[in-house]
């Protein structure tokens, strides 16, 4: 019995040593812990553990305000990079494209980060420049075509490379929309075109007629007289273009003054039917007038004499051109819902359906020939869209060829503010 006990008094004396020496070596490491995370905190390594328990909740604290305004910072860069109107990628050096913001995802295909460049682009210029840039860590720029839903797009494309820490490279690639600028000067080569073609023809004419005058002696009269008649209508048709030229320029410039006053556009239409009715008679084209007494309109008289008269005179020409069928043209104009409806109809040869896209051009023609045998300059419809857009309206169409074309002009009535003004 006393060895029995003796045996348990000494299991029990072992086990609580084996238990003081491990809360020994644990009170040791937690020491040695406390001393190594006051180190960290730039604190003295002697300092009650308590004191260093509040400044490591602290120091916590603080970094996890840093961290939140660094995720913060990236969002808002990320937000101002996605919010740049220019299409602009970020691509690693093997090719692979880590960012593209919404206006690059617009001008790409669908899930673009990740994918390799030569799998966005398929214009191999951007390829090109990019295994440059990769070579000799230079800008380089150019400009690409792409075609997106269909419509032809220009692009100017800088590659920027970028250094980044120990040595990682990124290239940022940026692309700048210069479709607009590209149009206008292809507008500008084809008007300079246009006008140089438009003069050289009746000057050429004046000058042959004019030195055959010359070298004539004048004998024959009549030779004579149908020679002027012709130098005399080349240079009405060169006056026309000019003046309708320097109208233009005018109207679309901001030059041209409008008065905005309250009329009644039926006074407009009774001047420009009063003008219309002899002309479409000698060209054996019947034409009806429809409109009220009185419809009230804030707008620029003489302007909306022009447009109309414009509209008529060439619904009048154009289906004289018809040679079978009946011949007539329709101008009524009515009030609907404060807006002013024109319409001009005619049963005239209609225009093709490729022709239609650019019916409102400077200087287009559906019939070059016709055109000009009929005194046209191809201003003419580029003229009344200007007019109606100062007067704040729109102005459509439908055609069918053989069938003819109707003309829908809207204005709108209250445009109070224009009243007693000049634009």
């Amino acid at each position: 019995m006393l060895l029995v006990l003796v045996f348990i008094l000494l299991s029990v004396s072992i086990l609580l040593y084996a238990f003081l020496k491990k809360i020994k070596n644990e009170k040791f490491i937690l020491k040695k812990s406390l001393m190594r995370i006051a180190e960290i905190i730039e604190e003295d390594p002697e300092s009650p553990p308590l004191y260093i328990s509040e400044k490591v909740k602290k120091k916590i604290e603080q970094l996890l305000e840093k961290n939140y305004e660094l995720e913060l910072s990236m969002r808002n860069q990320l937000t101002i990079l996605n919010n740049i109107i220019e299409p602009i990628i970020i691509v690693k050096k093997d090719g692979v494209i880590t960012f593209a913001n919404i206006a690059a995802r617009e001008i790409t295909r669908p899930g673009v980060e990740g994918r390799k460049i030569y799998e966005v682009f398929e214009e191999y210029y951007v390829n090109q420049m990019f295994e440059e840039v990769t070579k000799t860590k230079k800008i380089h720029s150019g400009e690409i075509t792409i075609f997106i839903e269909g419509e032809k797009r220009y692009y100017d494309v800088k590659i920027v490379p970028v250094t980044l820490e120990e040595n990682n490279e990124r290239f940022i690639i940026i692309l700048h929309d210069v479709t607009n600028e590209r149009t206008l000067e292809k507008m500008r080569k084809e008007f300079i075109s246009n006008v140089s073609h438009e003069l050289r023809t009746p000057l050429t004419s004046i000058h042959g007629y004019a030195e055959a005058l010359l070298e004539d002696d004048l004998s024959n009269k009549e030779l004579v007289k149908k020679f002027l008649k012709i130098i005399e209508t080349e240079a009405a048709r060169m006056t026309r273009l000019i003046n309708d030229l320097l109208d233009l320029e005018k109207l679309e410039s901001g030059n041209s003054q409008f008065l905005f006053e309250k009329i009644n556009l039926t006074e407009v239409l009774e001047h420009v039917r009063h003008i219309i009715e002899p002309l479409a008679e000698d060209y054996g084209v019947e034409v009806e007038f429809s409109y009220p007494d009185e419809l009230t309109i804030i707008g620029d008289k003489d302007r909306l004499i022009q447009m109309t008269l414009n509209l008529v005179d060439n619904a009048v020409k154009y289906t004289s051109l018809k040679e079978r069928g009946q011949k007539k043209v329709i101008v009524e104009a009515y009030n609907e819902n404060d807006k002013i409806i024109l319409i001009v109809k005619d049963s005239g040869v209609g225009i093709p359906e490729d022709a239609q896209k650019r019916l409102f051009e400077r200087f287009y023609r559906v019939d070059k020939a016709r055109s000009r045998k009929m005194g046209g300059t191809g201003l003419g419809l580029s003229i009344v869209k200007t007019i109606v857009e100062k007067h704040k309206g729109t102005i459509e169409f439908t055609s069918k060829e053989g069938v003819g074309t109707t003309f829908k002009v809207i204005l709108p009535v209250n445009k109070e503010e224009f009243l007693n003004e000049t634009i």
